[in-house]
């Protein structure tokens, strides 16, 4: 698995669990990635609104206060481009209905692995 230099470009982990952000957050230690945190899905929103330097968002589907899915459909329209990949442990018809119908660009299936994670951000950065 190619490991691109994303020097300079900015993520956003919107992620409630520590473990599942510290887990991510060192999978992309050596990529060169600035890396912001969301603990909710309001949070998740303004971050967005505040930081328009984002280029990607991993997004967990079930967070306190908003879901991911609610904040993606508030995230998106204002920022309709921004790559928003879902995280999320309920892979099933209706959750992946929900992912789309919300506007995530894609998805990823709990528990991750590090092959997965650097292929979402081979797929969704463009450098």
């Amino acid at each position: 698995m190619e490991l691109r230099n994303y020097s300079d470009l900015t993520i956003l982990i919107a992620e409630d669990d520590d473990t599942n952000f510290d887990y991510i957050s060192q999978t992309y230690r050596n990529t060169g990635l600035i890396i912001l945190r969301a603990e909710n899905g309001k949070e998740a929103i303004e971050c967005c609104a505040s930081h328009p330097e984002i280029r990607m968002v991993l997004m967990d589907g079930m967070m306190p206060v908003l879901t991911g899915y609610e904040a993606t459909r508030e995230i998106k329209k204002s920022r309709p481009g921004l790559p928003v990949i879902v995280l999320t442990a309920y892979v099933s018809q209706e959750s992946i209905r929900e992912a789309v119908t919300s506007g995530c660009n894609d998805y990823l299936a709990k528990p991750i692995g590090p092959e997965e994670l650097i292929t979402m951000l081979n797929k969704w950065l463009v450098v």
